[in-house]
């Protein structure tokens, strides 16, 4: 019943422009709350939004490199990573002890994750937590909304360079600005767009088509089929359904509800929890 009420909350919002720093910010909360080994068919990350894809990555060592190097695959991810990352450094500076700094640094994640999340998926941003694992059939949502991921991006104030192919690994630490981070982007279409049909693998002839690989963990963890979700997406974008026709989309609630749960992270800052079991 308190879970009912809870999603009761998460009253509709209307769609709103999506911007790239979006794409940044929900695209790391994904890495806070998944890392997948393949091999063991296994998540290992603990699916909390409390930066330990940062601050905890090979034990810490790595936190002002942005922790684990995916963070630093694309340039909307670095740019947000590093962005967290100077702003703990910078409380670092000022006297702030560890811990505080970081509990400061995640609750300013938190709330670019709650402004992220209404335009990127077009619900509110829940307000009570959920003390439940995260499941394999909410990362593959999570995957569904690559849909959404920019091919090529505009660049503003920098000598020779206009555009940006966000896949191109050359480029992946580039630190966007403000006016590049807020630009608005196309929405979604119910494709991939080409880029990411074709990644190159840095130092290889090797492509990667993300496409594919979605597919592929979608159609074997869920009970969903990626051509379904991106059908969905299509008929969205299009205007012809909102978010609450799209029958996965709920899972994402119920993952960002899990994300800000603090029982038992002393990273988190304080929200209401409860149990399905309740």
């Amino acid at each position: 019943m308190k879970l009912i009420v809870a999603l009761m909350l998460l009253a509709s919002v209307a769609h709103a422009e999506v911007l790239l720093k979006d794409v940044g910010v929900i695209g790391l909360a994904s890495h806070d709350m998944f890392t997948w080994d393949k091999k063991q068919e296994l998540n290992l990350e603990n699916g909390r939004l409390d930066l330990t894809t940062i601050f905890e990555y090979e034990g810490g060592k790595r936190w002002k490199q942005g922790g684990n190097p995916k963070n630093a695959e694309n340039a909307p991810v670095y740019t947000v990573t590093m962005t967290l990352v100077n702003h703990y450094d910078s409380l670092l500076k000022a006297g702030h002890t560890e811990e505080n700094a970081r509990k400061r640094t995640v609750k300013l994640f938190h709330g670019m994750v709650k402004d992220s999340f209404q335009r990127l998926v077009g619900m509110s941003f829940p307000v009570e937590g959920l003390d439940e694992g995260v499941t394999n059939t909410e990362q593959a949502a999570m995957r569904g909304l690559h849909d959404i991921l920019p091919g090529k991006v505009q660049l503003f104030d920098r000598m020779g360079r206009s555009e940006l192919d966000v896949t191109n690994f050359l480029f992946a630490k580039t630190f966007l600005n403000e006016k590049e981070m807020n630009q608005v982007i196309a929405y979604y279409n119910g494709d991939y767009d080409e880029e990411y049909k074709k990644i190159n693998i840095p130092f290889s002839r090797k492509t990667i088509n993300l496409k594919e690989v979605d597919g592929e963990f979608i159609n074997k963890y869920s009970p969903y089929k990626q051509a379904e979700m991106l059908q969905d997406l299509a008929l969205l974008g299009k205007g012809q359904i909102t978010v609450f026709d799209v029958s996965w989309m709920r899972h994402l609630e119920e993952l960002f509800m899990k994300g800000i749960c603090p029982v038992g992270n002393r990273w988190m800052p304080e929200v209401t929890c409860y149990s399905k079991r309740n």
